[in-house]
């Protein structure tokens, strides 16, 4: 081979191994597939995240998409109404900002018996009173979860027998991860995957929630929420704790 021939061989080799790496770094897993792929689906009912399937305009939110399957999308037509959509707040990932006069209607509402509830977000209520994080619409009971302050949580489910149960979690004005699981005839509420509190009674129908930020559109929430997922089941300790774990890791908490 002559040296022209030898060098001309060489640069197709180097191009080659040049080419090859290309298409590699091109073609990547998207992060949000990788997720997915790890997020237990059993039961569950709806899943809000404020880094996927958020249609908003102007950073108003118009529609919030449920990750699911279930369609429950949370929706709002009304500007005004709309809550923000604020780009790299938590561990660099966006939030869904609720400022005391806004609320996404979910298309159909959750109505589990047994439950298994997590939200990541925190409360910006600065006053020493409530912030909605679900509640009822429409003629829907008033069930609720809620920011009872800084530093207690609220669950109540008038119409199936579910009593005012008020749990001290700790700061609530911080960013965290709570955890609600209800099995039938105990109420746990966690706080960034600690036991806060239990709860024992009996229910006589599902929690019904319909609304995202506001209770019967009258109260509302002054919040950011980052992530909810409702489960119909009270999910076995095991997986409870690798879903709190996962959210942990992805929001930095």
């Amino acid at each position: 081979m002559t040296k022209k021939l030898q060098v001309l061989a060489v640069f197709a080799i180097l191009l080659g191994g040049c080419a090859k790496q290309s298409v590699k770094a091109t073609s990547p897993i998207e992060p949000s597939e990788k997720t997915q792929a790890s997020v237990p689906m059993n039961g569950l009912e709806l899943w809000l995240r404020s880094d996927l399937g958020v249609v908003a305009s102007e950073g108003r939110i118009s529609r919030w998409k449920d990750q699911s399957g279930h369609g429950r999308d949370g929706i709002m037509d009304s500007a005004p109404r709309q809550p923000a959509l604020v780009a790299s707040t938590l561990s660099s990932l966006p939030v869904v900002r609720f400022a005391g006069a806004q609320s996404l209607y979910l298309k159909a509402p959750v109505q589990p018996e047994a439950f298994t509830l997590f939200v990541v977000g925190k409360n910006n209520e600065s006053e020493d009173t409530f912030s909605m994080i679900l509640g009822p619409a429409s003629n829907h009971p008033n069930n609720q979860l809620r920011w009872e302050s800084g530093s207690e949580v609220l669950a109540v489910g008038t119409g199936n027998d579910l009593p005012v149960v008020r749990t001290h979690v700790g700061n609530t004005r911080a960013y965290h991860l709570l955890t609600a699981r209800y099995d039938g005839r105990k109420l746990d509420i966690y706080m960034n995957g600690q036991l806060a509190g239990s709860h024992a009674f009996q229910t006589s129908g599902p929690w019904i929630l319909s609304q995202v930020g506001a209770y019967f559109s009258e109260s509302y929430g002054k919040a950011d929420l980052a992530e909810v997922r409702v489960y119909s089941q009270a999910i076995p300790a095991d997986e409870r704790a690798a879903v709190e774990a996962e959210l942990k890791n992805r929001y930095g908490l």
